[in-house]
């Protein structure tokens, strides 16, 4: 059979190609733009021709190309929760002598931070993680600590006045802590020998403003 003595005449054009960079913040995409798009014969000759102007031209490797590009954008996105709230935030980080007063740090990492002289005051810190942190002359007056992790850490001169620390967990600093006072620490994990010595501190007193529980009470001291 004679083949047909015309073809159909295509306009093709390669897409412009993408560059990924992945980067530890994020993924940042750049087109990159040929200068000359690729063209394809449009009078393929050979049977060679004709087979690859087909694959070049098939939809199939766009989609291939465009669902590669998509698994790695996926693969190495930071997940969300790491910029805005929880995640390494503030882990071994200097905040020494800053304000972090009258704010919401829930779920934070404080890990290893340096944070001398520094005030948390009336802030939310629930879930937080201070482990190993230093925490000096640290002001957590009034502060809700509830279910977070000091242990490991140096306490030493630290405000806990009037804090809310039910189900946080210390470890032998809290001995080193300017104040008690008011503080709720109903459930909070202390060591045996830690809290028999904690009990025997004159200034385990006084009722917590926000709970109302009993800072002896809260502490089961006899």
């Amino acid at each position: 059979m004679m083949k047909s003595a015309s073809l159909v005449l295509i306009a093709l054009s390669i897409p412009a190609s993408h560059a990924f960079q992945a980067s530890r913040a994020g993924i940042s995409i750049q087109k990159v733009h040929s200068s000359t798009p690729t063209s394809i014969s449009l009078f393929p000759t050979t049977e060679n021709d004709i087979k690859s102007t087909s694959d070049a031209s098939s939809p199939l490797s766009s989609i291939t190309a465009a669902a590669a590009a998509a698994a790695l954008f996926l693969a190495t996105a930071i997940p969300a929760n790491a910029v805005s709230g929880g995640g390494l935030d503030y882990a071994g980080l200097d905040i020494s002598n800053q304000d972090y007063s009258n704010g919401n740090y829930k779920g934070k990492d404080f890990t290893q931070v340096l944070a001398k002289a520094t005030t948390f005051a009336n802030s939310n810190l629930q879930g937080c993680r201070f482990y190993k942190a230093y925490l000096v002359n640290t002001n957590f007056e009034n502060a809700d600590v509830r279910g977070v992790s000091f242990e490991d850490t140096s306490m030493d001169n630290a405000n806990l006045k009037n804090i809310v620390a039910g189900g946080a967990y210390f470890g032998q600093s809290l001995l080193d802590v300017a104040t008690l006072e008011g503080g709720d620490f109903t459930d909070a994990q202390i060591p045996t020998k830690t809290l028999l010595q904690v009990c025997d501190r004159e200034d385990v007193k006084g009722t917590n403003p926000v709970t109302g529980a009993d800072t002896r009470d809260s502490l089961m001291c006899l």
